[in-house]
């Protein structure tokens, strides 16, 4: 289950696929959301596990995040979390709105 996590991160910060959702538009169901025109557009958000239980955060569009939470437990299923605070470099970041204009988790201050 972690490698799955791990890969989809990959492929987001890889900007798989090449269908860009509007951003007017939900994302197909297996899409996440994450198209941005600016840093303003986009949002991070815990993966099946937050920072305080060992994971990471993702960043997605805005207006997208309700829906993303709503999936949580259709997207974790049985995943269990550990009770420990992360070190993930995603667990000290910010989404920004990167190459290809796709959300994405970077360093605090460090803007492209």
């Amino acid at each position: 289950m972690i490698r799955a996590a791990w890969l989809a991160v990959a492929c987001l910060l890889a900007a798989c696929g090449s269908s860009q959702p509007a951003a007017d538009k939900p994302a197909p169901s297996g899409e996440i959301a994450d198209s941005c025109t600016t840093g303003d557009d986009c949002a991070l958000v815990d993966g099946c596990c937050g920072c305080n239980a060992g994971g990471q955060q993702l960043a997605i569009r805005k207006d997208a995040v309700a829906a993303f939470e709503a999936s949580r437990a259709q997207r974790c299923g049985e995943k269990m979390c550990a009770q420990v605070i992360s070190n993930d470099p995603t667990c000290d970041a910010e989404a920004i709105c990167g190459n290809r204009n796709r959300c994405r988790v970077a360093p605090h201050m460090q803007h492209q």
